[in-house]
């Protein structure tokens, strides 16, 4: 069963890989365990605190997912420079901590930085095209921000018997929140939509 393999191949273990399986497929593109394990040894993208370690490694592989199809989708009209590689590599770098960590770590993967360039190439031009598809900035409407203080932020604050801040002081806060959540909604809506077009099989079951 493929679940129990998950714990073995979790988390940065980057000794030699002995055996290697398809994870999943998009197209006639795959994606395999050794490339979901690169990915949460280099990858800046973190555990969540409630988050299993199954759970983390099926994140990564849909997150690798998502990074192919935009490769497919937009390859043909974006192209990578080192100005759009050095903003993952500083990400990935600062998750290392330093460059002779990050170095050791793709020693334990016998790769080179060529080889780390060419793994990373699909997160850099999926950031990269969200960056020129997707807006950075949002209005949010003040009413819908003094609905949200009117419906959730001030009865919250009075049932924990807490003084509540007024609106003019919460607005930033609450303008912030509601822009994230939207612009989450949006990105998730318009990924599912690009996604649908491609067929993706994945060979790997969630854990139980």
């Amino acid at each position: 069963m493929a679940c129990a393999l998950l714990p073995a191949l979790m988390l940065p273990r980057p000794e030699a890989i002995l055996v290697d399986r398809i994870a999943a497929q998009v197209n006639d593109q795959i994606i395999t365990l050794h490339d979901i394990e690169r990915a949460v040894a280099l990858f800046p993208e973190a555990r969540g605190e409630n988050e299993s370690e199954g759970q983390f490694f099926l994140r990564t592989l849909d997150d690798l997912i998502t990074y192919k199809v935009i490769a497919l989708e937009f390859g043909a009209e974006f192209t990578v420079n080192e100005e759009d590689r050095e903003a993952v590599q500083r990400q990935v770098l600062q998750k290392a901590g330093s460059l002779e960590a990050l170095r050791a770590t793709l020693d334990g993967f016998a790769m080179s930085w060529d080889d780390f360039e060419a793994f990373i190439r699909e997160k850099v031009l999926y950031e990269k095209v969200l960056r020129e598809k997707f807006p950075t900035e949002l209005v949010i409407p003040f009413e819908e921000i003094e609905e949200y203080y009117n419906r959730v932020f001030l009865p919250s604050r009075l049932q924990m018997g807490l003084e509540p801040q007024s609106l003019v002081e919460m607005t930033p806060q609450i303008e912030s929140y509601l822009r994230r959540q939207r612009m989450e909604k949006q990105l998730s809506d318009w990924l599912s939509e690009i996604r649908s077009a491609y067929r993706i099989e994945i060979k790997l079951r969630s854990p139980r």
